[in-house]
């Protein structure tokens, strides 16, 4: 499963992860928090979603999915958290970072801007 995201908000999910794995007592490193973003998107790493298709259009946000593409995104990204050794708080990181829901909707963090289409914030 492909997710195409801007860089900017991929950026921003790194940041997210970190901060929600620090609040949950684990660290990790920048980096490896970029690369932890861009693997929840699909890719195989940093350099792997850097080399993404920059014409492809953007991925839709979860609020604008079916229950189905819903489910099957939420449990791609749990086992991509699990495969990280994340799973005793991967439901807990994914729900907290949120990492292709609308930044806006999410209580838990400062809004970063609206959304106006596709991922990419204003």
């Amino acid at each position: 499963m492909i997710i195409m995201m801007s860089e900017k908000r991929v950026k921003g999910l790194a940041k997210r992860l970190r901060k929600v794995l620090r609040d949950l007592g684990v660290e990790f490193k920048h980096y490896a928090c970029v690369e932890l973003a861009a693997r929840l998107c699909g890719f195989r790493d940093w350099r792997h979603f850097l080399s993404r298709d920059l014409e492809a259009p953007l991925s839709l946000l979860d609020e604008e999915l079916s229950e189905e593409e819903f489910a099957a995104r939420d449990a791609f990204q749990m086992a991509v958290l699990q495969a990280a050794g994340l799973g005793a708080v991967a439901r807990e990181l994914l729900d907290r970072a949120n990492p292709t829901g609308s930044w806006a909707t999410h209580a838990t963090q400062e809004p970063f801007g609206e959304s106006l289409a596709g991922n990419d914030p204003v």
